[in-house]
């Protein structure tokens, strides 16, 4: 459990007797004619992301070069368009090509890979299979390989969204193959998990008629056709933050022997780094202090924290759960004089906003002067 974004802290000042305070979609629509001729589409993937990273660090010119009409998105994977192929819609199989080429270099490590025409397989019985022509040249052209369409990756598949004329798959899941360990060199072995596939393909790649084409013997009569556009959005990683509704808290007034009572200004963490890898929240304060130099001990100041998840009218994403559980009470006595947990969210359920608070206790010893008495509780977010 961590954050890359470091400890946050807020340090909440208070006056009298105050304390500072990240399944595929599937869909049935009428059985589409077997098999369909395919004019339209794409192909998504990156390889392994942990690759790229790498490749990126070294000194090809450029590292990762895309050609022959494949481009880079906008996270670092590749979009390959549709060169030819079939699909049937019912039966949910397709044999789609796809067109383009992507070089990976790094001339002082001994290598250039060069990946080009994917081709995505899916038999309809959950399994598929991802291939590609490859072209390997290493250790100074001592190790190199060509491969026509081998097998790069198996997949794992699922039922097609279907929209009219087009299917898509999302995010198959992809497992590299001994030939294509074999034609990455051997960076990873068979059985390595790799990134998800996307995959698009349609009967048509534009609309069949346009009623404003010269051609259209009634240009004027009804229209007819379908169209479908593919929305890609880049989701990037946001940071771990802490907020507080308020910088002082006024306890209630108390005589020495008694308790004096309040409410932790409420705070909220929003994890909004896309890692799911879960945070704590600490407390800890300062002994209180009275002008006159009358001092009452940290530990005497006690909480019992509470901590809900924060509403939003969006849906939540697919499979994940928002989780934050509350600290445990603390008694005066034996309170805040040493760092104690506000509230918390686990490894797995941490995504979203959380709102976290705690009602307060200042246990004040009967050997106290009286007075304004003051400390700070500094909340250290990690």
């Amino acid at each position: 459990m961590g954050t890359t974004h470091g400890p946050h802290r807020v340090a909440l000042w208070a006056g009298a007797i105050t304390v500072g305070a990240a399944a595929a979609l599937t869909a049935t629509a009428p059985a589409l004619a077997a098999p369909v001729q395919v004019a339209g589409g794409s192909l998504d993937w990156g390889f392994k992301a942990s690759f790229r990273t790498y490749v990126s660090t070294g000194n090809g010119n450029p590292p990762i070069a895309t050609k022959d009409g494949a481009t880079r998105n906008s996270d670092g994977t590749f979009d390959f368009p549709v060169t030819s192929g079939t699909f049937d819609a019912a039966a949910g199989t397709a044999e789609v090509k796809y067109g383009g080429t992507v070089v990976f270099s790094y001339p002082a490590h001994l290598f250039e890979i060069t990946v080009a025409n994917p081709t995505l397989v899916v038999d309809g019985d959950g399994t598929g299979s991802l291939k590609a022509d490859v072209d390997l040249e290493a250790n100074n052209g001592t190790t190199d390989q060509h491969l026509d369409q081998a097998e790069i990756a198996t997949l794992v598949t699922t039922a097609p969204t279907v929209d009219g004329s087009s299917i898509s798959f999302s995010n198959l899941a992809a497992t590299l193959t001994a030939s294509g360990a074999s034609a990455f060199a051997g960076f990873y072995t068979a059985g390595t998990a790799l990134d998800p596939v996307t995959a698009s393909a349609s009967a048509s790649a534009t609309d069949p008629t346009d009623p404003t084409d010269p051609t259209d013997p009634d240009p004027t009569g009804p229209g007819t056709g379908s169209a479908s556009q593919t929305i890609k959005a880049a989701v990037t990683g946001g940071a771990l933050t802490l907020t507080s509704s308020g910088s002082q808290v006024a306890l209630s007034a108390a005589t020495p022997g008694q308790t004096a009572t309040g409410n932790l200004n409420a705070v909220t963490v929003s994890d909004l780094r896309g890692t799911n890898s879960g945070w704590d929240l600490v407390g800890q304060v300062t002994d209180f202090t009275s002008a006159a130099g009358g001092s009452i001990p940290a530990n005497n100041l006690g909480w019992t924290p509470s901590a809900s998840v924060a509403t939003s009218s969006l849906q939540s994403a697919a499979g994940v759960r928002n989780a934050v559980t509350p600290g445990s009470p603390a008694a005066p006595g034996s309170g805040l004089g040493g760092s104690k947990t506000l509230c918390k969210a686990e490894t797995g359920s941490s995504l979203g906003s959380s709102t976290c608070g705690a009602a307060l206790e200042l246990g004040v010893p009967e050997s106290s002067a009286a007075g304004e008495y003051s400390a700070v509780l500094t909340l250290t977010l990690a």
